[in-house]
């Protein structure tokens, strides 16, 4: 009887620690194709005096960050919002937009936010490092000028 009350309390450890952290991961779905991004505008503001612009036109990047997006890992998990910013705007070819907004929490991690379709969620992905391995010129702008 006690290797019985023994194997049931294994198997319910066993079947606990698997339940454990098995929230289901989402992913973005654009409502758009990356064929219909005409350019992309990205900002970085790491709380300096001046944020960081890059236009990103090559197709290539503009491909790879729409990869980038739509397959990266999202959770729904609570964290601060307080690190440095990072804010995408895709402009498309019928003259509409779509913003993303990255805040850094820590080192690889962040919130992605868009007021366009409405969502908020954690993220234990490097996209500043994505940010900074994009082609395109860095200019300083105040941050007046970000649209």
């Amino acid at each position: 009887m006690k290797r019985v009350y023994a194997l049931f309390m294994s198997l319910v450890l066993v079947l606990g620690i698997s339940a454990c952290g098995s929230e289901e991961a989402i992913t973005i779905t654009f409502p758009f194709a990356a064929t219909d991004v005409e350019t992309v505008e990205s900002y970085y503001d790491n709380s300096g005096a001046e944020i960081q612009k890059k236009t990103i036109t090559e197709k290539s990047d503009i491909d790879s960050l729409y990869t980038y997006f739509s397959e990266l890992s999202l959770r729904n998990k609570s964290s601060s919002d307080d690190g440095s910013t990072l804010k995408f705007v895709f402009n498309l070819a019928d003259g509409t937009t779509y913003e993303l907004t990255y805040i850094s929490v820590g080192t690889k991690t962040g919130r992605l936010q868009s007021e366009t379709a409405d969502f908020n969620y954690f993220t234990s992905s490097d996209v500043v490092g994505v940010w900074l391995n994009l082609s395109g010129e860095t200019e300083q702008i105040s941050s007046e000028n970000v649209s």
